[in-house]
C-alpha cells in the first residue's frame, strides 16, 4: 500500500474488543476511526433493516386505527412505543398502550420476532463489514465466518460497531429516539418508493439507540411525505 508522504502522520488509535469464551479471554484489536467506512456502510445495508422497521410499524399502526379506531397520528406513536418497549427500549408504557399491546398480542409478537431476525441479520453484516475492512488478511470474511463465532464475540464485536457509528451523533433520551423515529415515519408514505432515511454513517444502533431506532434523527429532516396509513395509500393507489 502506498503511503502519504505525511509531515505529522495521524496517530493511529485502536481498540481490544474481548469476550469471555470457555472461560478464556478471547480479544481482537480494532482501529478506531470514529465513524464508519464507506466500504462498511455499503455492505450493512442499513435501509433494508429500517424498511423492515417501517414495514412492521406501520403494520401494528394499521391495526390500531382499523380495530381501536384510534386516530393516525395517536397510533402511529403508540405503535413505535409499544414495539420500541418489546424489543429492549427502556421507554415505560402508559397504562392504555399496556392495554392496547396486551389486546393485540399475538400481531406484537409476530412483529416483535420479525424485527429481532431483521435486527440479528443487520448485526452479522455489520460484523462483518468491520472485520472485512477494518482487520488485516480478512478481505474475503463472510457473514458465514461471522456465524460461526461465539456469540459473546459476535456481541463484543456488534457493540464495538455500534460505539463507531455513534461517536459523532448526541447522546439522547430513549424517549426522544423514539418522538425521532414517529417523526422519521410519520413524514413517509407507505408506498412512495422510499425507505426511512439514514444518514451517511446512520444505523439501527443497538447498543446506545436501540435495534427499533435509527442513530441520526437529523436525517428525519430529508423525508418529505405527509403522515399517512399503508391501508389509505393502497386504497389511493387502487381509485
Amino acid at each position: 500500500m502506498p503511503q502519504l508522504p505525511f509531515v505529522v502522520a495521524p496517530k493511529r488509535l485502536t481498540r481490544i474488543v474481548s469476550a469471555e469464551v470457555n472461560g478464556e479471554t478471547c480479544s481482537i484489536e480494532f482501529p478506531i476511526f470514529g465513524n464508519i467506512l464507506a466500504g462498511e456502510g455499503i455492505d450493512t445495508r442499513e435501509h433494508e433493516y429500517q424498511t423492515a422497521v417501517f414495514r412492521e410499524s406501520a403494520a401494528l399502526t394499521d391495526a390500531l386505527i382499523a380495530i381501536d379506531g384510534i386516530d393516525e397520528i395517536s397510533a402511529q406513536r403508540m405503535a413505535i412505543r409499544i414495539l420500541s418497549s418489546r424489543m429492549g427500549i427502556p421507554v415505560p408504557l402508559e397504562p392504555a398502550e399496556h392495554r392496547t399491546m396486551i389486546a393485540h398480542g399475538a400481531l406484537v409478537a409476530k412483529l416483535q420476532n420479525n424485527l429481532t431476525a431483521e435486527h440479528k441479520a443487520l448485526m452479522l453484516r455489520s460484523i462483518t463489514a468491520a472485520i472485512k475492512h477494518r482487520l488485516p488478511g480478512c478481505s474475503a470474511w463472510s457473514e458465514a465466518d461471522s456465524i460461526a463465532l461465539p456469540q459473546p464475540l459476535q456481541d463484543a464485536i456488534a457493540a464495538f460497531v455500534d460505539s463507531e457509528k455513534n461517536a459523532r451523533q448526541p447522546t439522547k433520551s430513549a424517549e426522544e429516539l423514539v418522538e425521532d423515529m414517529v417523526q422519521t415515519l410519520g413524514k413517509l408514505g407507505p408506498g412512495s418508493g422510499q425507505s426511512p432515511p439514514t444518514g451517511e454513517t446512520s444505523t439501527g444502533a443497538a447498543a446506545s439507540s436501540g435495534p427499533m431506532l435509527p442513530s441520526s434523527a437529523a436525517s428525519a429532516s430529508h423525508a418529505s411525505r405527509s403522515t399517512t396509513s399503508s391501508k389509505r395509500s393502497k386504497k389511493a393507489n387502487a381509485g
